[in-house]
């Protein structure tokens, strides 16, 4: 799961940087519109790409959470999955790529 779950990740990661690049010309020299729309283009879709890439690791962390058992959080206390659970949401993407390292990687999930 783990791997298939990493593919996935930067299947969806180079898809959309490519697809960006190949909708506004990025990396032509004679970019439509003259170098500086281009280039401002090109930085909205490369912001766009890392919000869909921060949006699509907060789900899948949140359903990790979800559906991991108090036991199998490093330092299972009672309200670990609460504390796990209310970190991932209310700070996002930038939350749930911290509870990847400290938590999946170090304990994958049991089944």
């Amino acid at each position: 799961m783990r791997k298939l779950t990493m593919r996935l990740l930067a299947a969806t990661w180079g898809l959309l940087m490519a697809t960006g690049f190949l909708l506004t010309g990025c990396g032509k020299e004679d970019a439509a519109g003259g170098g500086i729309v281009a280039g401002m283009i090109c930085l909205w879709v490369f912001f766009v790409a890392i919000w869909i890439f921060l949006l699509v690791v907060w789900i899948i962390m949140l359903i990790d959470v979800v559906k991991r058992p108090n036991d199998q959080f490093p330092g299972g206390g009672e309200n670990t999955k609460t504390i796990w659970l209310v970190v991932v949401i209310l700070t996002g993407g930038i939350g749930a790529i911290v509870y990847y390292f400290v938590v999946k990687k170090k304990m994958p999930l049991e089944k």
